[in-house]
């Protein structure tokens, strides 16, 4: 098969290597091209390109951080037992990731989050659920506590009455079963007793995996007072090693006053969660 093409943003921390633990596992069930990404934040106004032509901000400090990133490159290149490239941006951190991720169109991100929490999580959120929200290839994000393990069951949730899947995104869902072989779980969750609505989308569900040729899966309708904490109590319950969810990236007021489902649970699962945007 054709090598899979996997950016991982990378600040050198801990929590940015939480990828490398779920890279090392697809590597061993594909080929990869890894390509690690590493920003230096400037505001973008003033960057020309590169330090010599932009004026406005402080060179040398900026040649400072490149020379270090440099280095620590460097250095996980003599640490790593697998072969990467590696690209050093500039700018805002999570715009320059989403451009640069855009622009080079991987098969997958990886990346490593702290998480967010409370008013912080309404207002500004975490730097992955950003990149989340503007970024248009899937995006695995791994909580810091986050437990990554050989990838046998995905948890796909989804409003399975809702629109068209991209078919980018569902290809890349698809390979990564294929490659590992893994059983999935269509989840839906509702907030009450219904069995009129019950059965009605017990059928959207069996409709979406007919028209998404779907194999080796189970479909499974759970109860919740919210669809995040339904979500969080049945991979508790079923071991999931993958969740999957569809974000419809809102941005702005719309984001704050309504949220979005996908990007709650960027910040606290507790297992591997991949996001894609629904059309």
């Amino acid at each position: 098969m054709e090598k899979l093409n996997v950016m991982v943003p990378v600040d050198f921390t801990p929590v940015s290597f939480k990828a490398i633990e779920l890279l090392s596992l697809l590597m061993e069930k594909a080929p990869v091209n890894t390509h690690l990404v590493h920003v230096i934040q400037v505001n973008a106004a003033d960057w020309a390109g590169s330090s010599e032509a932009s004026e406005t901000i402080d060179r040398a400090e900026v040649k400072e951080l490149e020379q270090k990133a440099e280095e620590q490159f460097a250095r996980l290149r003599q640490q790593a037992d697998f072969p990467f490239t590696s690209e050093i941006i500039h700018g805002g951190l999570t715009t320059s990731l989403s451009k640069y991720a855009n622009q080079s169109n991987p098969n997958l991100v990886i990346m490593g989050t702290e998480g967010a929490d409370g008013w912080y999580e309404k207002i500004s959120g975490s730097e992955a659920q950003h990149v989340v929200r503007n970024t248009n290839v899937p995006v695995i994000t791994i909580h810091q506590h986050a437990s990554v393990t050989p990838i046998q069951n995905i948890l796909w949730v989804a409003d399975f009455e809702a629109e068209k899947q991209p078919e980018q995104s569902i290809a890349t869902i698809k390979t990564l079963q294929q490659l590992f072989g893994a059983k999935l779980h269509l989840l839906q969750i509702i907030e009450k007793e219904d069995e009129p609505k019950a059965q009605r989308i017990q059928e959207s569900m069996q409709r979406f995996a007919d028209e998404l040729q779907l194999q080796n899966y189970e479909l499974h309708l759970r109860r919740d007072y919210k669809v995040p904490a339904g979500v969080r109590n049945f991979n508790q319950e079923s071991e999931m090693d993958l969740v999957v969810i569809g974000t419809h990236a809102r941005k702005g007021f719309s984001h704050i006053f309504y949220g979005s489902i996908a990007e709650t649970l960027v910040n606290h699962c507790i297992r591997p969660l991949l996001t894609y945007h629904l059309k």
